[in-house]
């Protein structure tokens, strides 16, 4: 293995080799959700003879480091196909740099790849489309292209090579997490989390094809994967590889795990601070394993992390606070998401707090509902709680631990 400063350079196997970046400077992935973990952006060379393949790039923005870094590997004007399996901008950021300095490059890709290529980058360079299960051979190789849409673009494909038992696969089977090495031993507590937290933001919304990509994927390759190479994130190999397609099933269905209850708030003056702070008491000391995610005055939760342990929490405790005759803004942003990324079968137990105005409950019941969550019980507490508000909270509880252990 070779490391330069943020660039890392292995053997995956005897010809394919990964190109990986680990980027410490990108404070939200896609703009939006919370890595402080950090990210990797994984490209792959296959050297076979005279023929070169290059799976993937690297960020947009990285062009220089990534050209340098393939330089020197290889002659980039010796380079032959590059194969994209998704055209987002973090894995095809250097299409445009590799094709001006190397016009004879043959691009790889879906059907719709040529029109995001000159509608991202302004470019028509030499393009094959190439149908599901297509294949292309190289002197030792053969290269079958399985189409996933979905997973998460309509464009997105793999790439299997049968002669080692690899599977390439961009986004699906990520994690945001800068591996210590390009193998993991071990599919860790820690690193599972990873692999869920990237998979709640980005795959969730997709999760009706993600069970179905997988069976295709396996029936194709007949289950003879040793090797999964994704785009971000550490190369699975060996006996992890069944275990990590079992997590995305596990991930897909929301299969609670660890008697996880997610609590997320918003207080902005206490109120629903302390009504949170009974209903942790409470669970935790029934044997739930409790995460709290705060949005107050002092502290602001990650939004990535709650929306990844509430996809295979147990159940779900909204405490929110009422601005404006409407839903706290940031709750109202995390319901989006919840209803969006998870879409409904979780228990859910509401609880919203208001000043002058009763208006936020129903509407937000109403939502969840729509959505296909089961709201467990809803209660709207005027400031500060009273006996008989807590007395209806426990009863609530009460009814969440039924639903949750039944």
């Amino acid at each position: 293995m070779r490391i330069e400063n943020s660039v890392v350079i292995d053997k995956v196997s005897k010809d394919l080799i990964i190109l990986r970046y680990n980027d410490t400077s990108t404070k939200y992935f896609e703009a939006l959700w919370e890595i402080p973990e950090g990210v990797t952006y994984n490209a792959y060379l296959l050297i076979d003879g005279d023929t070169t393949v290059l799976f993937d790039t690297w960020k947009k923005g990285l062009e220089s480091e990534f050209l340098n870094t393939l330089n020197s590997v290889i002659d980039i004007r010796d380079l032959d196909y590059v194969v994209i399996h998704h055209m987002e901008p973090d894995h095809s950021g250097s299409i445009k740099t590799l094709y001006e300095r190397n016009p004879g490059i043959t691009f790889i890709g879906h059907p719709m790849t040529s029109k995001l290529m000159r509608n991202l980058y302004g470019i028509s360079p030499k393009f094959r489309a190439v149908k599901d299960n297509e294949t292309l051979s190289t002197k030792n190789y053969q290269l079958a292209f399985i189409h996933a849409p979905w997973l998460h673009w309509p464009e997105t494909m793999f790439t299997y090579i049968p002669q080692i038992k690899a599977l390439i696969t961009c986004d699906v089977f990520g994690a945001y997490t800068i591996p210590k090495s390009v193998f993991i031993d071990e599919l860790s507590d820690e690193y599972i989390s990873s692999m869920r937290k990237y998979f709640a933001n980005i795959i969730g919304f997709y999760k009706d094809n993600v069970i179905k990509n997988l069976d295709k994927v396996l029936a194709v390759t007949e289950g003879n994967i040793e090797i999964i190479a994704p785009a971000h994130g550490a190369v699975i190999k060996g006996n992890l590889v069944n275990k990590a397609i079992n997590l995305y099933r596990e991930f897909t269905l929301k299969t609670p795990v660890n008697r996880k209850i997610v609590i997320a708030y918003s207080s902005m003056y206490g109120f629903v601070d302390g009504i949170m702070s009974h209903v942790a008491h409470v669970l935790s000391d029934w044997g739930f394993n409790v995460s709290i995610y705060k949005f107050t005055d002092k502290e602001r939760a990650s939004i990535g992390d709650l929306i990844g342990e509430a996809n295979n929490a147990l159940g779900i405790v909204l405490g929110v606070s009422t601005y404006d005759t409407e839903p706290f803004p940031l709750m109202d942003y995390i319901i989006n998401l919840l209803i969006k990324k998870l879409k409904g079968g979780k228990p859910v137990l509401l609880i919203t707090d208001y000043g002058w105005g009763d208006v936020v409950l129903r509407h937000v019941k109403t939502r969840l509902e729509k959505a296909d969550f089961t709201v467990i019980d809803a209660i709207s507490v005027n400031g500060i709680p009273t006996k008989e508000d807590l007395d209806k909270i426990d009863i609530a509880l009460q009814s969440l631990k039924q639903a949750l252990t039944q």
